[in-house]
């Protein structure tokens, strides 16, 4: 009766241990994907903010230069002179 018990449990044991084997390889695989699928997600929001960024800084620069036109002008209506002609 022992022998039948014990073969019993090891084969059941087995049994659980294969299909567990089998459950854990699927999910590696899903973790994989979803991992691979992510990375290529952050790259895209990566590539996305870079852009949005470059737009960003591009505007700000053509603001800047607007402002030093406009103070350029507002200078030249007031009469200001550069350092050189002042040294003259």
């Amino acid at each position: 009766m022992d022998l039948v018990s014990t073969v019993t449990n090891a084969v059941v044991v087995g049994a659980v241990g294969a299909i567990l084997g089998v459950m854990v390889r699927g999910l590696r695989g899903e973790v994989r994907g979803d991992i691979a699928s992510l990375r290529i997600e952050v790259r895209q929001d990566i590539a996305e903010l870079r852009t949005e960024v470059r737009q960003d800084i591009a505007e700000l620069r053509r603001e800047l230069g607007d402002v030093r036109s406009d103070l350029t002008q507002v200078a030249l209506v007031v009469g200001a002179h550069t350092k050189a002609e002042r040294g003259r």
